[in-house]
């Protein structure tokens, strides 16, 4: 049993995106087998957990429970494994992959249990995925398709093999952000897509003015959940990752999940401010696509 024993960690001193030592503690923590302050880059604005689990204790957070209950930050009213709740959501994503280039090698880092890959596949894309979790794969596999089981570094694909890469809600997972991205554009052609979709929760204007007020009070933000989001990406940093990984950014757009049930443990008190925040939140992405909660980006390799 794990469960009550603290997950293996390690401790960054220094932003991982730019490399500088200038961090600032932000008043939020993820309170879970351990404790797991979140910090803010000095230079690049990106936010991370200054405290974070290692590989270990990673594989231990993405057994096949996760797929049932926790992944997509706990808001999905549907398991993974259930094929059609997923199918209209990846014609979705393969009608955006074909405005972008005609169907070619596809690669998609964390691919759970490989449905958007099999949909590819249908559509005659060349599908393979990278996925970390051994419960995933099995799943995947038993589809049929190409699956590397561990993570994007280490399935070493060779250089230019790939016409676009999809991300979808995985790049905050990993332990390194700037290495993933440095590798997805040496596995892209050149003029080659990076489509990456997920959260940005910190942007969200009930999670920015909580943050400030929090601050203000001396006061902390406590998460009692998994840590899973090692990095809380928001526009400005994330587009800073992209470029500075060789992929220059050709869309950018934000969106915000509509009220509804609040994720996590909260009073009455904040989740009726939630609710109103949100409320004036939604519009406001909607028409300007500013302080969103999740994003999609699109980078081409250069070259």
């Amino acid at each position: 049993m794990t469960e009550g024993r603290p997950l293996p960690t390690r401790a960054l001193d220094r932003c991982l995106a730019c490399g500088s030592t200038s961090l600032k503690r932000l008043p939020l923590r993820y309170e879970y087998r351990g404790s797991f302050p979140l910090v803010e880059c000095g230079d690049c604005g990106l936010r991370f957990l200054s405290v974070q689990p290692t590989a270990e204790g990673l594989a231990e957070l993405y057994a096949a429970g996760y797929f049932e209950r926790d992944f997509r930050c706990g808001r999905s009213a549907s398991g993974y494994f259930d094929e059609e709740a997923w199918r209209a959501e990846n014609a979705g994503l393969l009608d955006a992959f074909a405005r972008l280039r005609p169907p070619g090698r596809l690669l998609e880092v964390g691919c759970a249990g490989g449905w958007l890959l099999k949909h590819a596949s249908e559509r005659g894309w060349q599908a393979r995925g990278v996925e970390l979790s051994a419960d995933a794969v099995k799943h995947a596999r038993g589809l049929g398709l190409d699956v590397f089981q561990g993570d994007l570094l280490a399935a070493a694909l060779p250089e230019a093999s790939f016409d676009l890469v999809y991300m979808g809600d995985v790049l905050e997972h990993v332990p390194d952000c700037r290495a993933v991205l440095a590798e997805v554009a040496r596995v892209l052609a050149p003029g080659g897509f990076l489509y990456l979709r997920g959260p940005i929760t910190t942007n969200s204007l009930a999670r920015g003015l909580a943050l400030a007020l929090y601050g203000t009070l001396g006061r902390e933000i406590v998460l009692r959940e998994p840590p899973y989001h090692l990095w809380e990406f928001t526009p400005g940093p994330l587009e800073y990752l992209f470029e500075s990984s060789g992929l220059e950014v050709v869309e950018q757009r934000q969106s915000k999940i509509p009220p509804g049930r609040a994720h996590g443990e909260k009073s009455v008190v904040q989740r009726a401010v939630m609710a109103v925040l949100d409320a004036v939140n939604l519009p406001l992405t909607r028409v300007f696509s500013v302080k969103g909660d999740r994003i999609v980006m699109v980078g081409r390799r250069r070259g």
